[in-house]
């Protein structure tokens, strides 16, 4: 199995894992292993440069815009907010920059919820799909299932 490094937080809300396990599921079909930090790989030195040696192992990565704040009220950019929105683990955001800085195929799926950074369109290289984390079988939509065999297409060869 080829080692692909997933960018997603250590901590997953519960209505959003049963799907992430169908994704990962979905990645091993195709002989790919899903790779992350503090999940399949627990670091022994500082997080940073274990993230580091591990996309230099993986032949491609996928960032996952999993809600990790609520943001509801406050200040954006000197305006007030008016409609609630998510953000993901600031690691989608140091992970995705490691992954182009490589030259590793990206791939960036997010919660609808999710916005800002990496997640907004035109933030990368890379097209950006937006699904329902909370749907157990978002992975198996076709347009998850065309973008994943798209970023398999250009992984970097064995």
């Amino acid at each position: 199995m080829r080692p692909v490094f997933v960018s997603q937080p250590t901590w997953v809300p519960p209505e959003h894992r049963s799907g992430l396990d169908k994704f990962k599921n979905l990645l091993r079909v195709r002989d790919l292993d899903p790779r992350s930090i503090g999940v399949t790989d627990l670091p022994s030195q500082l997080p940073l440069d274990e993230v580091i040696q591990l996309m230099k192992r993986c032949y491609g990565a996928i960032i996952l815009g999993i809600p990790q704040i609520e943001v509801q009220s406050g200040k954006l950019k000197g305006d007030e907010i008016t409609s609630p929105f998510s953000l993901g683990t600031e690691w989608n955001h140091i992970e995705a920059a490691l992954a182009y800085s490589l030259q590793l195929p990206v791939l960036v799926i997010h919660d609808v919820t999710v916005g800002r950074g990496i997640f907004d369109r035109g933030a990368a290289n890379a097209f950006i799909y937006a699904v329902d984390f909370s749907s157990d079988s978002w992975s198996l939509t076709d347009k998850i299932s065309g973008a994943l065999g798209a970023w398999c297409g250009r992984l970097r060869p064995e």
